[in-house]
């Protein structure tokens, strides 16, 4: 996969940056995935705000999965 540098990155230093935030942000489908969606993005030309509005349903999911999970594991006080 070829990028053109953006802001001085290189394409090494982009994905490490990348793969970094991905783990920050507990994104490890999104980490697994990344280049593939890079690729895929720059072969059908894709903006990067295209790009965000494929990924918002993704992310919007996650956080509701994620709240419907924290709900299941706190304890239920007595009423």
């Amino acid at each position: 996969m070829t990028l053109e540098r953006h802001r001085g990155l290189t394409e090494q230093a982009s994905d490490a940056a990348v793969d970094q935030a991905c783990r920050m942000l507990w994104l490890p489908t999104i980490r697994a995935q990344f280049s593939e969606l890079a690729e895929a993005a720059a072969r059908d030309q894709t903006s990067l705000r295209a790009f965000d509005l494929d990924a918002n349903p993704n992310i919007d999911a996650l956080a509701t999965r994620r709240s419907a999970a924290r709900s299941r594991a706190s304890p239920v006080s007595p009423g």
